[in-house]
């Protein structure tokens, strides 16, 4: 009977150790997936509108703020603005949706090359579209600017830019050889 009790306190341990394993397993795997999913949530862009024009109107209004716009200029500023982000807005879109077809056309089991090489220039020559607008709007900008606002107005661009084109640019400024030029189809 000795031998019967043994085993029956045995078996209660051994279960109460598999037991307490098995939440510490599951407790290290929630914190694990926890962590996983913090670190690769990003912002969402605001699907609404509103939100979305309230985010560029408070956007405009610091710009507005660290350049010390007066009302006169604010106003023309915000014109600026919207004219620009209209002009632009179509071609933003063009960009994704030919990034769309891209990634779609990758998936299939033979992706069509000539359409893939015609999808890239497509994105090219709106980019150049883009980049043609954004000059435009910057030239504008700046002629509605004081030397000192202009100054600061650069900064502020500068800032605004992507990382990588930003050490671009200043690889490019220290370097006397001409960037070089890729080609599609090689």
């Amino acid at each position: 009977m000795i031998t019967t009790k043994a085993n029956a306190m045995n078996i209660f341990t051994k279960n109460r150790i598999l037991i307490g394993a098995v939440i510490l397993l599951v407790a290290i795997n929630l914190a694990i997936l926890g962590t996983l999913g913090f670190h690769y949530t990003k912002p969402q862009e605001p699907t609404n509108p509103r939100e979305s024009f309230r985010n560029r109107t408070n956007y405009a209004k610091s710009i507005a703020n660290e350049l010390n716009l007066t009302p006169e200029q604010e106003e023309i500023f915000e014109t600026l603005r919207q004219e620009y982000f209209n002009e632009t807005q179509s071609i933003r879109r063009e960009i994704q949706t030919n990034h769309r077809l891209i990634i779609d056309e990758l998936d299939k089991e033979n992706p069509d090359r000539a359409k893939l090489d015609s999808l890239a220039i497509a994105i090219g020559q709106l980019h150049e579209e883009q980049q043609f607008a954004t000059i435009e709007h910057f030239l504008t900008l700046r002629e509605s600017c004081s030397p000192e606002q202009y100054q600061t107005l650069q900064q502020l661009f500068r800032r605004a830019m992507p990382q990588g084109q930003r050490m671009l640019n200043r690889d490019r400024r220290h370097s006397a050889e001409p960037p070089r030029n890729r080609r599609i189809n090689e």
